[in-house]
């Protein structure tokens, strides 16, 4: 199944800001470089993220990674000679703060966004109508798979903005004992309720039983006990979380509580530093198997080294990367590919056309799929899909796997766009 967890509430589509004069901000104007953000030394980018809000504590690791992946782009030359520059601006995980931040960066003039937020569906409309290149995880909402919106590039490719499932990790699960599946996702998130519901139609296409799906917990929850008593009064032995971290760890030791022996735990997040020093959590978790959003460290592979010695270097950080320095890094490493390849006077419709060209974009080997950009796929789901899965054990995560599957015919979650 595919699964790109969407963090935060998907609400009502806003009103958005008018685009008119927009030339006036910059866009394909200026006196010595016409395209924004382009000078002889230098090429200024945007990143909005979460720095405050819901979201916020799961989030810490998107600006430090997205300043490290920069900054190793400048120790090395930056593009074509010119050093990047980075301008910042919080959404507060609001819709309608993503919509001003965008429309800020804008007008500031930045020649590109990296937008890794929960709530990027409510700005996108404006980058879009401006031309403005926009990188990011895609874990927000469809837009970024449906037309106009080619200016959008996600670090995992292209997917079907319905949400189509495969059977990867419901066959992971049939292999490791489970017979009878148990989901749960918030009410207010249309991705959560998708992925929840679509695990439970992976189980029965490889031949396990439904038992068990919950799709009304409020979001964030963490006072889950009747719900892991109802979770045991099902049978469930198999259960997928596509939640917060911090409501899949209530979830693990509510069902431990009530006495429930599971055969196997499926965490959309979850895994990196936060959970090996949750020592609340680390009993519970126990077995548990998590989503890593890139190839896991634990891999011990070039680029997953170099990953981490980048990290060390510039951003000072050493332990386990969670979502959010995979994200981080990503939208980052992204858009300099796309810089890397609109040549050495980049503009904005440049870099959209030459990454219309890439069909195997890999985010320096972090990422299990080879990402196609190209307009002929454009919101179409691939036909099969990998991911990486780890372990936990005592306080590590162990035996990482990468678990492929097929598209399921007739599997779409989401209304069509």
């Amino acid at each position: 199944m595919r699964f790109r967890f969407r963090h935060s509430v998907v609400v009502p589509a806003l009103g958005m800001v008018l685009v008119a004069g927009l030339g006036s901000m910059g866009i394909g104007v200026g006196p010595a470089f016409a395209t924004a953000g382009v000078s002889a030394k230098t090429i200024t980018l945007g990143l909005i993220s979460p720095e405050t809000g819901t979201a916020a504590p799961e989030y810490t690791g998107i600006v430090p990674s997205a300043k490290a992946r920069i900054a190793y782009q400048n120790a090395h030359g930056g593009v074509d000679g010119r050093k990047i520059k980075l301008i910042i601006k919080d959404d507060a995980t609001n819709p309608s703060t993503n919509q001003s931040a965008t429309a800020a960066l804008i007008s500031e003039g930045v020649f590109g966004i990296i937008d890794e937020s929960p709530v990027a569906f409510g700005g996108y409309k404006i980058a879009q109508q401006a031309g403005i290149p926009v990188t990011g995880g895609a874990y927000d909402g469809p837009e970024w798979w449906e037309k106009p919106n080619t200016n959008m590039f996600s670090i995992s490719g292209q997917a079907d903005p319905k949400d189509p499932q495969y059977d990867g990790l419901a066959k992971f699960a049939k292999a490791h004992g489970g017979t009878a599946c148990g989901s749960v996702g918030y009410s207010i998130s249309p991705s959560s309720t998708a992925s929840a519901s679509g695990f439970n139609f992976s189980c029965q296409a490889v031949g396990m039983r439904k038992a068990y799906l919950n799709n009304t917990l409020p979001f964030g929850s963490v006072a889950v006990t009747p719900l892991a008593l109802s979770i045991k009064a099902a049978g469930v032995n198999t259960m997928w979380l596509p939640l917060d971290e911090n409501t899949n760890f209530a979830i693990m030791t509510a069902l431990k509580q009530a006495g429930v022996n599971l055969k196997v735990t499926l965490n959309a997040t979850g895994y990196g530093q936060s959970l090996i020093t949750d020592t609340a959590a680390v009993p519970d978790a126990q077995g548990a198997w998590f989503l890593a959003t890139g190839a896991p460290v634990e891999l011990h592979t070039k680029a997953t080294e170099a990953f981490q010695a980048a990290l060390a270097r510039y951003a000072h950080y050493t332990g386990v990367p969670d979502f959010s320095w995979y994200e981080g890094w990503g939208g980052a490493d992204l858009m300099i590919y796309g810089l890397k390849l609109a040549g050495k006077n980049p503009t904005q419709s440049k870099f959209i056309n030459a990454l219309h060209k890439v069909t195997n974009y890999t985010m320096g080997g972090l990422e299990p799929n080879k990402a196609n950009f190209e307009l002929s796929v454009w919101g179409k789901a691939p036909k099969t899909l990998c991911e990486w899965l780890v372990q936990f054990k005592g306080d590590s995560f162990v035996h990482p796997t990468e678990v492929c599957g097929k598209l399921l015919p007739g599997s779409d979650q989401l209304p069509s766009a």
